[in-house]
């Protein structure tokens, strides 16, 4: 099957780029001219050079391809103009460009995020019947991708998947958790318990290949998870803890404290023109008691079934950090 991944150099495109190679489909990987290839070395993917603000530049990737997973998205800004620019102008344009290059293209799967329906209370996993309420610039843009990709549908056969926090090999997201664990603290925002769903980026790719393989309702979603929909901080933290063999003590930062740090580092970003993970538009999730989600809509549609369960999964993704000296 001749295929296309956007956002192939980096954690869940690599990762994508590698399974559909390994069960031997024609990968074609899009890449940007500042793209860091380090992922793709020995990968037998072919590499096409585009940008998604450029549409006339995305014809060569999108030309005859079957599948076509969009992947590619922004996840640091400066503002939702920023986030837009990648994560909704984008994917308009690589739409576009398939419409006018690749007509004849079997299914479209955009990655969206859980971060688009927002956040939920610890004892309601959101689901696809829930509305949709980012609170984020992130959350939003991605919301507006996805509405964009999924408008589409008559024309184009479009599906999209909403995962929640992914971990693995090459993931930077979750490695805060883990150097924090590493210092032997376990580290809480505010003094009520928040709560996450996760999954391994096998896990998300697995399912991202069966969107791709089973038939699916064109403009539809769907939210995806390791098993179990919600952890706590501590929960998870306990298992990293495991993983890395260490032991550590409660620590609950209050939010008031949080958030002076955090408006501090805002202000120094926006002063000195450095973008960062870490500022009040990432406080407003921060804050949240719960992003947690239900899988059950692609477990009985899809028959996706989650294979790593975080303690391998952490002891793995130990190991790897640690191998890579990140850790």
């Amino acid at each position: 099957m001749r295929t296309l991944v956007t956002g192939a150099s980096g954690f869940i495109g690599s990762h994508l780029t590698d399974a559909l190679s390994a069960a031997g489909h024609d990968v074609t990987a899009l890449v940007r001219t500042t793209s860091n290839l380090r992922w793709l070395e020995g990968s037998p993917a072919r590499l096409v050079t585009g940008d998604l603000l450029d549409k006339d530049s995305l014809a060569a990737a999108v030309a005859d391809q079957e599948i076509i997973f969009h992947v590619a998205g922004a996840v640091i800004a400066k503002d939702l103009q920023g986030f837009d620019s990648t994560n909704f102008h984008g994917s308009e344009n690589i739409l576009e460009a398939i419409l006018h290059h690749s007509p004849g293209v079997k299914k479209v799967i955009y990655v969206s995020s859980l971060a688009a329906g927002g956040p939920t209370t610890p004892d309601h996993p959101l689901t696809e019947d829930d509305p949709s309420q980012p609170v984020s610039d992130y959350g939003a843009s991605k919301l507006r991708g996805e509405e964009s990709v999924l408008s589409y549908s008559d024309r184009l056969h479009t599906v999209a998947i909403r995962p929640p926090i992914v971990y693995g090999p090459r993931d930077k997201g979750l490695l805060t958790f883990f150097r924090i664990v590493k210092k032997h603290l376990k580290l809480n925002l505010g003094m009520s318990h928040r709560y996450i769903t996760l999954i391994h980026v096998s896990d998300l790719v697995q399912a991202m290949m069966l969107m791709a393989e089973k038939e699916t309702v064109s403009g539809s979603y769907y939210y995806v998870n390791d098993g179990v929909p919600a952890r706590s901080w501590f929960e998870v933290q306990n298992e990293v803890a495991k993983a890395l063999d260490v032991w550590t003590i409660p620590l609950k930062l209050p939010l008031a404290l949080a958030f002076v740090s955090i408006a501090a580092m805002h202000m120094i970003q926006k002063m000195t023109g450095r973008r960062s993970y870490l500022n009040l538009n990432k406080y407003s999730e921060m804050a949240q008691r719960a992003w947690i989600c239900d899988g059950s809509k692609i477990r009985e549609e899809l028959g996706y079934t989650p294979k790593v369960f975080t303690e391998d999964g952490f002891r793995e993704t130990a190991k790897w950090y640690r191998e890579t000296g990140w850790l």
